[in-house]
């Protein structure tokens, strides 16, 4: 009885513990990514209690490029939306219980690996306060900061609680197949099935669920059964991973190559950097410092070959080198080299082939774990000595307050949006993105008054976001829009500047935005821009290659502000025709069809809209269901 109460009250220590060192960051509001998948929701934005149809509809309304739209997630947005409306703060404490939560299921995880008859010469009491350390220290750890405070990220969080209760019902699966008690494998089964399929309805990240479990194979239970080693595991195992990388890289390769148009690196050039990126991440998983974690990590140098810089070769020796480590210790210290290849098996999905950007800390959510394993097999299962057991202690305190002050510190910075926006580019001068979210912070704080005193500052900020190496058309759009509605002088040199990056640049998200949003501008009546102005925007948008959105921009420039709807046709059919999965595309080209008086195209979208996602797509169709009813003959 003692020990139960012991562990419940462990338990609310550790959740009390995540909650108090977070709780400053609760009020930090929407910032950067969250602004597109939450506060521009308009599914999300429409759900005002449980109406089952709206709820539905957000929960499949993700603007993540993602394969299956992240529903899981949405619905808890859609959750925080039905009960206490789009207030950000419910939604910080949310994601907020729900890291607690996966601390817990971290404490329960390790304590019942450390139960395995791997480390049966450790004793109880060791193992025990071994999990609790690494419970603690990764709950603590400053990299989790941008996953549990930055809204959007919470799909992060959420994919992981599948991928941590999947490794627990799989560890404990695992043990009763060993020690020979019955229902083992079904529950092995079910958390590596379950937890992956579940998880990925959250985020992809949590695909890597079944190399997590063979890591632990390959490093704690040697696909043991009852009787010894299981050839008929390991064949399944081999043929596991043969069938599951054969099938990744075929269905993979075709859809990212495209992408990387769209980037400023090639795949070999993504392969080199990201050896230094992972190298990045252990050092802030080691030593963590507030001046060197943010949340923009854009000013990472692309290596362009072995030796430029020459520190890529040294990084790729030194990943395989640790990958040759952790084979090395499976035998002799298998906690450590679990976490060797946790950490490293954590970074298969973002750090490889697929053409994400080069650096985030929420890449670190799983692979910090690795890390803390580590830690401990250092720090409480090595040390034989009373002596070295104490002083293995002493450090492990001074790792959990120091991650913990850090935390607070970080969790601290992110009260505040515009405070936590200024600084931020203060830390990273050389981040286009943090020098451009500075700067658009400051023109938000005008509010477009001429009379602004802090329009000065503003226009200061956006020249500074525009001389950065590597910055996109941004600044450049910021700076236009800011003279059209506040009646400063045009400033023809960066609308000339724009058009020169916008031919010779990669038209990635950043740039695409901002061909959008100015022709948004104009087409709502915002901003009077030049005519030739837009007119040559559009074809140095267009110059390289015919993305869909600018496309689409251009099509809604054509309809509200040159009055050409057979020009806008032409243009929203092409982008349909390059973007057939994209429902708003398909959507405004059936209005415009309608407005042009033919129902028959009208209602031929309508139904590709309905049968390509009925669920996602329901409020379109309606709204199209009840205009072609207007406009049927009576």
């Amino acid at each position: 009885m003692r020990s139960s109460w012991r562990t419940v009250a462990a338990a609310l220590a550790l959740v009390v513990l995540v909650f108090a060192v977070y709780w400053p960051g609760r009020a930090g509001g929407f910032i950067f990514d969250d602004q597109q998948n939450l506060q521009r929701n308009a599914a999300l934005l429409a759900v005002d209690g449980f109406d089952t149809g709206k709820l539905v509809s957000a929960t499949f309304s993700s603007p993540e490029n993602s394969t299956v739209g992240r529903p899981l997630a949405m619905f808890t947005f859609a959750l925080n939306h039905a009960t206490t409306g789009p207030d950000p703060v419910p939604m910080k404490l949310t994601n907020i219980a729900l890291h607690a939560v996966n601390a817990l299921l971290v404490a329960g995880l390790v304590l019942r690996l450390l139960a395995l008859p791997a480390f049966a010469g450790v004793d109880a009491t060791r193992r025990r306060w071994a999990a609790l350390f690494v419970a603690t220290a990764w709950a603590l750890h400053p990299l989790h900061a941008t996953a549990v405070l930055y809204l959007v990220q919470r799909m992060e969080v959420l994919a992981h609680t599948c991928v941590f209760a999947g490794l627990l019902l799989y560890v404990v699966g695992r043990a009763r197949q060993v020690s020979g008690r019955a229902g083992g494998m079904a529950l092995a089964l079910i958390g590596l099935v379950g937890g992956t399929a579940v998880g990925v309805l959250s985020k992809e990240s949590a695909a890597l669920l079944p190399l997590y479990a063979l890591c632990l194979e390959l490093c704690v239970l040697g696909f043991r059964g009852r009787a010894g080693v299981s050839r008929p595991a390991v064949f399944a195992w081999s043929a596991v991973v043969a069938i599951g990388a054969g099938v990744a890289l075929f269905w993979l390769l075709p859809r990212v190559m495209p992408v990387y148009v769209a980037r400023d690196f090639t795949l070999v050039e993504r392969l080199l950097t990201e050896s230094r990126v992972v190298w990045q991440y252990l050092q802030w998983s080691v030593l963590p410092t507030p001046s060197s974690l943010g949340l923009f990590h854009d000013d990472i140098a692309i290596s362009h070959g072995l030796f430029s810089p020459v520190t890529t070769v040294l990084a790729v020796a030194g990943l395989l080198a640790l990958a040759a480590l952790a084979w090395w210790l499976r035998t002799r210290r298998p906690l450590a080299a679990l976490g060797i290849a946790w950490f490293l098996a954590a970074h298969v999905l973002t750090g490889t082939i697929i053409p994400l950007e080069l650096a985030y800390e929420h890449r670190n959510y799983f692979a910090a774990l690795g890390v803390c394993l580590v830690f401990a097999d250092l720090l409480f299962l090595l040390p034989s000595e009373e002596a070295r057991r104490r002083g293995g202690v002493a450090i492990a305190v001074v790792l959990l307050v120091t991650f913990g002050g850090v935390t607070a510190l970080r969790a601290y910075e992110w009260r505040d949006p515009v405070d936590y926006t200024l600084r931020e580019a203060a830390k990273r001068p050389a981040s286009p993105r943090a020098q451009f979210e500075a700067a658009r912070t400051l023109v938000r704080l005008t509010r477009y008054d001429p009379r602004s005193p802090l329009l000065p500052t503003a226009w200061a900020a956006l020249e500074r976001a525009r001389a950065v190496p590597g910055s996109g058309v941004l600044p450049h759009q910021s700076a236009i829009t800011l003279a059209a509605l506040t009646g400063a002088p045009e400033p023809a040199a960066w609308w000339d500047e724009m058009n020169q990056r916008l031919r010779t640049q990669p038209m990635d998200s950043n740039n695409l935005t901002a061909v959008v949003a100015l022709g948004d501008c104009a087409a709502d009546g915002l901003c009077q821009f030049p005519p030739a102005r837009m007119a040559a925007l559009y074809e140095a948008a267009l110059a390289r290659t015919p993305n869909p959105m600018v496309l689409a921009s251009a099509g809604k420039y054509a309809l509200h502000v040159r009055n050409d709807p057979a020009l806008a046709l032409r243009l929203w059919t092409e982008a349909v025709v390059r973007a057939p999965k994209d429902a708003q595309l398909r959507y405004n080209r059936a209005r415009l069809l309608l407005e042009m008086g033919d129902r028959a195209g009208a209602r031929a979208e309508r139904d590709t809209l309905a049968h390509a996602a009925p669920l996602a797509n329901r409020p379109l169709v309606d709204d199209l269901d009840a205009r072609l009813q207007d406009a049927s003959p009576r």
